[in-house]
Parts: structure tokens; C-alpha cells; sequence
């Protein structure tokens, strides 16, 4: 525009501006986001029939959202996650307002849940999947390329060094924990979230190492016996070589190409005279077969629809269920409170927190004590269409403007430009 002024001066401008009186919603949503992770946060306030930002606060705190409320009468339906501070400060300023649990909260908590289920499971896991095999034979391993040893000998001793640093976390996690540490002292100390303490607290054992996993067939591997072939031929131009497989249909670079002509260039070159080539001697051995899947993923495959599962996915639950009947109880458990989730058959949870009572594992009844601690919210977030959507997808626009201000995002401008939609 041709103005003649400082950056800082415009920034003074924009803080200076009035702002507008915006109506008290009748329907808010409260989350929380970060200024720094793990560090600060703050809370953005969302007027969910009117899908706009209304207010930010400076902290994610229980009186912080209380004096809010006290100061903005009229809400009567506040949608939250499951978080504790944000329950207290809105049952604090409002008590009349009816409070509603996120349904994403509540399948992610499940989530959680199940996955601490599965792995007490380990066993029956790794029974209907292949486990590969840890090491390869000596006969195996003399046909690797050399340089798949080498990457593997780096993936193994990687592994083992991943595996001691979990077995000695989870050992002072369980230390700490039976000198009657709390876990937030425990996360501190040992330098993880509480989470993590969580997790390893259920486990009854030390983790078991991690297998490496197998390695996809590389690119250049349906082109090597003609590599090999060329080479035989007199062709030692790797480049040349390259623009032949090339109009064959090879769908990456030179540098794989170049490579492997290095390797037979080394190996196959003594006081300038070039060797012939077994072309067998340069056919790597099979991958070992997949591992089976991990308890997180087991214990998100279950929280799926139905047609969000593939065949395999569906083949392998299946197979679970018929091997162990804790799994096929929890399994139908699980599987009923995601429909009373998703179809909100809030009516139902009476029902459902009684079965699980009954005959559900401890993990689900931890669940489902916590779903009654939060019992109003959550069963007005299984029957009202009211939930966080919104609020979270204006979380994510305020991180796209926060990354935007280049370092320049301190609280007082954020909300400047957060709230100019509204």
C-alpha cells in the first residue's frame, strides 16, 4: 500500500482494535490446545450452532474456565472431551448446564483400553501369526548381499539396544511404583508422559524385544539377472545399464543401478581384470514372513466398522474369537458399546455397564468405573448430537494460524486473529 511504518507499529494496531460483543452461545464447546507441548496450553470456546470461535483462554485451568462461565450466563449445553478440569470449571460456573462427553474421547478411551487388554494377550497374538524368524542361517546369511547384512547386523543391534532401554524403563517404573510413588512423579522422574507409566504398569512382565520387521522386495530385484547378464556381456556402465532396464519397465532411480554395479565392480575386479558372475550367487534369500500384529493395532481393528475392516482383518478377529473365549467375550462387548456409540442408543449403557459388571475383563471394568465417574456426560454424549467435531477442527485452524505468525503467535494477537471470524 506504499505505507511508510514499522512491522511492530501494524502489530500495535491490530492489538488496539476493539473488539466486537459477541452473543453467549447457547450450545459451547470447550478444548484444549497447545502453546508449547507438554509445556502450556490454552482452551479455545466454540459456539457450536453458529460454528465460530467465540473466546480463547490463557490456560486449559478449572478456574480459568469457571470465571468465564460466571461472567457468560446462558449456556445450557457444554460439549467437552474427557478431561477433568474442563468438568469441574463448567460444573463450577454452571451447574444447570447439561454437560456432553465427546464420542471420539470416549471410542479413543476404549481404544486405550483394549490395548491394554491384548497385552496380556501376547501369546495368543503371535499363535496365529507367523513369527519371523530373529536370525538367519549361516548358509542363508552367506547369500545375502553384502549390503543387507551390514543393514541388518545395524537393524538387530538397534533392536536389542531399544529392547534393554524398555526392560530398564519398565523396571524402575515398577520399582518406583511399589515405594508408593504417584505416576506423575513416576513420568517425571523417569522421563515419560503418564501414559507410558500407565502402560507399563499393566504389564505383568518386561516388554518383549521388538523383531525387526521384514524388509519389502527391493525394486531392482526383477532386473538383476539381466544386470548380472549385461555385466557377463562386458558391459560395465552402470548408467548404460540403467536406460536399458529402464525401457524395460524399472520404476526407479539410477542409484540403486549404480550401486550394485559398485558391488560387482568390487568384488568381481582383481588387478583390472573383470571376473564372470554366478548369477545365483546374487539372489538373495527369501524375507522372513510378516510378523503378527501388535496389541495397539488389535485393539484398533476392533474399535472399526464393520466395513472399515478388510478381509484379513476380519479373517484374523475371527480366528481370535475362536481360540479364546475371554477375547470373543470382550470382542461382543466392545462391539456392542460402539453401536450404542455410534447409533447413540444412550439408553442402553444402563445395560451395558451391567454386563460388563457381570462377565467383562478387568481392563473393560476399569472402563466402564470410569464412564460412571462421568456419568451424565457421557450418556447426554451417547443420546444428544451434540459433539467436539467442530471445536476440533477450529483447534486445527488455530494451529495453522499460530504456525503462520512466524515466533510472532503470543497469546494477545493469537486471539486477535483466532476471533476476527467471529
Amino acid at each position: 500500500m506504499g505505507l511508510e511504518t514499522r512491522p511492530d507499529t501494524l502489530l500495535r494496531l491490530i492489538r488496539e482494535q476493539q473488539e466486537r460483543q459477541v452473543p453467549t452461545p447457547r450450545v459451547l464447546g470447550v478444548d484444549d490446545f497447545s502453546f508449547c507441548r507438554r509445556r502450556s496450553y490454552g482452551a479455545i470456546l466454540i459456539d457450536l450452532e453458529r460454528r465460530v470461535p467465540i473466546d480463547l483462554l490463557p490456560d486449559r485451568e478449572a478456574e480459568t474456565f469457571k470465571k468465564w462461565r460466571l461472567s457468560h450466563r446462558g449456556v445450557e449445553i457444554i460439549s467437552r472431551d474427557r478431561g477433568g478440569a474442563f468438568a469441574d470449571g463448567a460444573k463450577q460456573g454452571a451447574p444447570d448446564a447439561q454437560q456432553v462427553a465427546d464420542r471420539w474421547h470416549l471410542l479413543a478411551n476404549l481404544s486405550e483400553t483394549m490395548k491394554g487388554f491384548f497385552l496380556n494377550k501376547q501369546a495368543q497374538l503371535k499363535a496365529l501369526g507367523h513369527s519371523p524368524a530373529e536370525d538367519l542361517s549361516e548358509e542363508e546369511a552367506k547369500q545375502l548381499a553384502p549390503w543387507q547384512t551390514s543393514m541388518r547386523k545395524h537393524l538387530e543391534a538397534k533392536s536389542l539396544q531399544l529392547h534393554q532401554e524398555r526392560v530398564t524403563r519398565y523396571e524402575q517404573i515398577h520399582d518406583l511404583s511399589a515405594k508408593k510413588v504417584d505416576v506423575t512423579t513416576i513420568a517425571r522422574q523417569v522421563g515419560v508422559s503418564r501414559q507410558c507409566v500407565y502402560e507399563y504398569l499393566r504389564l505383568q512382565q518386561p516388554p518383549e524385544r521388538t523383531h525387526i520387521p521384514p524388509a519389502r522386495q527391493p525394486i531392482l530385484e526383477p532386473y538383476k539377472a539381466y544386470l548380472v547378464r549385461r555385466w557377463n556381456e562386458g558391459c560395465r556402465n552402470a548408467q548404460q545399464a540403467y536406460r536399458e532396464v529402464k525401457e524395460q519397465g524399472y520404476p526407479g532411480t539410477d542409484s540403486n543401478s549404480v550401486r550394485f554395479f559398485g558391488h560387482l565392480r568390487k568384488h568381481f575386479n582383481q588387478a583390472g581384470t573383470f571376473k564372470q558372475v554366478d548369477p545365483a550367487t546374487q539372489t538373495p534369500v527369501q524375507v522372513p514372513p510378516k510378523r503378527p500384529p501388535s496389541a495397539s493395532q488389535v485393539a484398533h481393528w476392533i474399535t472399526f466398522k464393520e466395513e472399515q475392516r478388510l478381509d484379513w482383518q476380519k479373517k484374523y478377529l475371527a480366528q481370535l474369537c475362536e481360540a479364546d473365549q475371554e477375547i470373543r467375550e470382550t470382542y461382543e462387548l466392545t462391539t456392542d458399546f460402539t453401536t450404542i456409540l455410534r447409533e447413540r442408543q444412550g439408553e442402553r449403557l444402563d445395560a451395558w455397564l451391567q454386563k460388563v459388571e457381570e462377565q467383562g475383563p478387568p481392563e473393560l471394568k476399569n472402563f466402564a468405573q470410569g464412564l460412571k465417574r462421568d456419568y451424565d456426560a457421557v450418556k447426554a454424549g451417547l443420546t444428544l448430537e451434540w459433539s467436539n467435531g467442530q471445536t476440533e477442527g477450529q483447534v486445527n485452524r488455530l494451529k495453522l494460524l499460530k504456525r503462520q505468525m512466524y515466533g510472532r503467535g503470543r497469546f494477545d494477537l493469537l486471539r486477535k486473529r483466532v476471533l476476527k471470524r467471529a
